[in-house]
């Protein structure tokens, strides 16, 4: 699995993590912004993103503010989880993948 490492800096630079999942219709570098796991206090995201220097998709994982309404929740971490000044970032391409689930017997789809 090929890895990159990436600064904070290199990362705020290109708008990772985006302020809002919405900010990546805005970006030319930001390609998607997708929830992993809710956390006790924060959530997990996963943001994809394209590094124009060497021409590559990669993807981060970063928490942020849980939005839970007026339910107890923690506020995001400074360092977005990252620890250190550096972020391990994995190349990702697009796949199409099938998806089974499961549908009550008789109805088509």
């Amino acid at each position: 699995m090929p890895t990159r490492t990436f600064t904070v800096a290199e990362l705020t630079a290109i708008g990772v993590p985006p302020s809002s999942p919405e900010d990546i219709e805005y970006s030319d570098c930001l390609i998607a912004d997708e929830q992993v796991t809710t956390l006790k206090y924060t959530a997990l995201r996963c943001c994809v993103f394209y590094a124009e220097d060497d021409n590559h998709t990669y993807a981060v994982e970063y928490e942020t503010a849980l939005d839970a309404g007026d339910y107890e929740v923690g506020a995001a971490p400074d360092d977005h989880g990252w620890p250190g000044g550096t972020v391990e970032a994995v190349e990702v391409e697009a796949r199409a993948v099938t998806v089974f689930r499961w549908e009550p017997v008789g109805e088509e789809r």
